[in-house]
């Protein structure tokens, strides 16, 4: 199981509503990144997109930092606001980075997250990367080409 750093941990505001799906509805699994620098906080990029955006709260499901360390979103079963038409069936997951700054620490936790989600579901979920379902550069070139890899375990002779 996943060690979640949990809204309260980290002092998320209380969402504005919120909608949630079920296990069933869930059929893909959707990688982003933050698109600015690792020092972002999940609280700074909540504030943005509530404050920025005009959402009901921060739009991913789960983000994870530099170092590994994943944060709740909006959780598993809440409908996020990350990739447009894909928010019911997709859990979004955000490394808070830019392009080329994904560790090994986070793709080993984005494939945490994806086998944890695996678990829970009990039904197969599409890897994808937000450019699949959306016109977008995110999540960047170095995480995209990893998603399309199939999102390899560190040491199983793909990406790292």
């Amino acid at each position: 199981m996943v060690n979640i750093v949990s809204r309260a941990d980290w002092g998320a505001r209380k969402p504005r509503n919120r909608t949630t799906t079920t296990w069933s509805s869930r059929t893909e699994f959707v990688v982003h990144y933050s698109e600015g620098p690792t020092t972002q906080t999940p609280r700074q990029i909540q504030d943005f997109h509530m404050d920025g955006n005009g959402w009901s709260d921060i739009g991913y499901n789960f983000l994870v930092a530099a170092d590994g360390t994943v944060y709740e979103g909006r959780g598993w079963l809440v409908i996020g606001a990350h990739a447009s038409n894909h928010n019911t069936a997709g859990i979004g997951v955000c490394f808070i980075g830019r392009d080329g700054d994904a560790t090994a620490a986070v793709r080993d936790s984005i494939r945490e997250m994806y086998e944890e989600a695996l678990r829970l579901g009990e039904n197969e979920l599409d890897k994808l990367g937000h450019r699949d379902v959306n016109s977008t550069d995110c999540p960047g070139d170095d995480l995209y080409a990893w998603v399309r890899e199939g999102m390899p375990a560190s040491g199983s002779g793909g990406a790292a």
